[in-house]
Parts: structure tokens; C-alpha cells; sequence
């Protein structure tokens, strides 16, 4: 049996050691603490929206006879957004169709030039051979066949200008069809049908998504890296789509209360979840 005072004294030891080999471990982890290298990146919170905010109009005035579209919704390029009364347009287009497609004239035209030039044909053979006419006869008929030669030019002339004024006519009717210029999403009706606009009035407005641009203010000490033309990585929407965009702009100027600069990306092949209007995160490296 050992002696009481020996047994403490082992305790004691035993205490000891333990508490070294606490207080080393304690020691490790804050050296390794301190030595374990901060965020490597860090992200700046901004906004994505259409590259351009389109108001569109119409080139001629008019009352608004029907509206195909809602607010909210996505157009192509080319899809009909809005239509003028095109009613007398339309009848002008049938009247000048008609007049073009009448050949009546040209054709009575055309068998007069060609009934003078075999008449005069035969005067010049008539008076070469056996001079069997006079002189004068052979100069009616030549001149015959002249005149008959310029009225069948003016007519295939005056055809050609109303196939012009026929194709004018059906320009001036699509200018009162009122197209999407771009892929876009209608934004605002701002003129419903029956009401009237003028040339060149905004009737509604359209967010351009041929280019969808993120907009962010970033602290000065931290826009170095961001140059025109550089590539960067965005994190977009509530999901955090991983998206990557090419800078387009950075402000020369450094906004003196806030020290930021405003910086714009274009989001490159961002996917269809992709609207404008939606939070993002620029993602920046240290």
C-alpha cells in the first residue's frame, strides 16, 4: 500500500502534466489560427437591368385600333406590339394594285408600235426597191412608228411609277404597325386602344434584353482589377446563378463622399432565369 503522502504527490504530478499539455494545445491552435490566411474573396451586392429602356413609337398618327400585347410579356424581334386604324390605307393599297396590275394601255400600245414598224418596214423596202411611194408617205409612216415607240416608253414608264407608288403605299401602311425592334419584355402600356397618338410619342415602353448589364458602386481600394474589358464572376438572383460578365465601364471618378465608383457589366450568355431587376454579387478578389 502506497503512503498517502506519495499518492498525492503522484496526483500532483499527473495535475501538472495535464495542464502543460492543455495549455500547449491552446497555444497551437492560436498559432494556427493566426497563421490561417483570411477570405480569399469578397462580393459587393448590385443590380441587374435592361441595357436600354425603349420608348416606342410610331411614325405617323393615328387612333390605336388594337393592342397585342400585355405588360409583362416577352417579344422577339419583329413582333407586332400595336396597330393604327389602317382602314383608308388599305383601300388606297387595293386602288393602286389594281392600277398598276391593268396592262390594257400597254398591250393597245404595244400592237400600235409594232403594226407602224412593219408598215414603216415595208415603206423603206417599197421606196428602196421601185420608189412606188413618195418620200413624204415613207417620213409619215417612219414618224408614225416614232410616236408609236414614245407613247409605248411613257406607259411602261408611267407602270413602273405605279408599282412605286403601290410599294409607297404598303410602306405607309406597315409604318401604322408598330414592331419590336429588339428582344425585350413590355414594361408599360402607356396608350390602350382608341386613344390617339402622335408621331413619334412613346405608346409603351420596352426593356431591351439583347444585353442584360449588372450596375454596382465599388469601394476605390477595390476596382483596380476591374478594367473595360475584363472578365468577372457574378453570383445573380435569389439562387445565386453563377453567371460571368465582361466589364463595359468604370467610372474615372471616385464618388468623393462614399469613395465608390460606379462600375457596369454585361452579363455574357446569362441564362433564361436571368431577368433584369433581380439582386446580384460581384465577386471580388483579395
Amino acid at each position: 500500500m502506497k503512503h498517502p503522502l506519495l499518492h498525492q504527490a503522484m496526483n500532483g504530478v499527473a495535475g501538472c502534466r495535464l495542464s502543460a499539455c492543455l495549455l500547449g494545445l491552446a497555444c497551437l491552435t492560436a498559432q494556427a489560427q493566426t497563421q490561417t490566411p483570411s477570405a480569399a474573396t469578397s462580393s459587393i451586392r448590385g443590380i441587374t437591368r435592361c441595357a436600354a429602356d425603349l420608348g416606342l413609337g410610331l411614325s405617323v398618327p393615328g387612333r390605336i385600333a388594337e393592342v397585342k400585347v400585355q405588360e409583362g410579356q416577352v417579344v422577339r424581334p419583329g413582333d407586332v406590339l400595336m396597330r393604327l386604324d389602317q382602314s383608308a390605307e388599305q383601300l388606297d393599297i387595293e386602288r393602286r394594285r389594281v392600277q398598276w396590275q391593268g396592262t390594257a394601255e400597254v398591250q393597245i400600245a404595244q400592237a400600235r408600235k409594232d403594226t407602224a414598224q412593219t408598215q414603216a418596214e415595208s415603206a423603206r423596202r417599197i421606196y428602196k426597191e421601185s420608189q412606188g411611194i413618195s418620200r413624204e408617205e415613207l417620213d409619215n409612216r417612219e414618224l408614225v412608228y416614232s410616236n408609236a415607240q414614245s407613247e409605248l416608253l411613257r406607259l411602261k414608264t408611267t407602270k413602273e411609277m405605279e408599282r412605286l407608288d403601290y410599294l409607297t403605299a404598303k410602306e405607309n401602311l406597315e409604318r401604322r404597325t408598330l414592331r419590336a425592334s429588339t428582344p425585350g419584355i413590355v414594361t408599360r402600356l402607356i396608350k390602350n386602344t382608341g386613344e390617339s397618338v402622335q408621331a413619334h410619342e412613346p405608346a409603351l415602353r420596352l426593356c431591351d434584353l439583347s444585353r442584360i448589364q449588372f450596375v454596382v458602386n465599388v469601394p476605390a481600394q477595390d476596382s483596380e482589377s476591374l478594367q473595360t474589358g475584363s472578365t468577372v464572376r457574378l453570383l445573380v438572383g435569389p439562387t445565386a446563378v453563377l453567371t460571368r460578365g465582361r466589364v463595359t465601364f468604370a467610372s474615372p471618378i471616385v464618388d468623393a463622399a462614399s469613395g465608390l465608383r460606379e462600375v457596369k457589366i454585361d452579363l455574357i450568355q446569362p441564362g433564361p432565369n436571368v431577368r433584369p431587376g433581380v439582386t446580384a454579387s460581384l465577386e471580388l478578389g483579395r
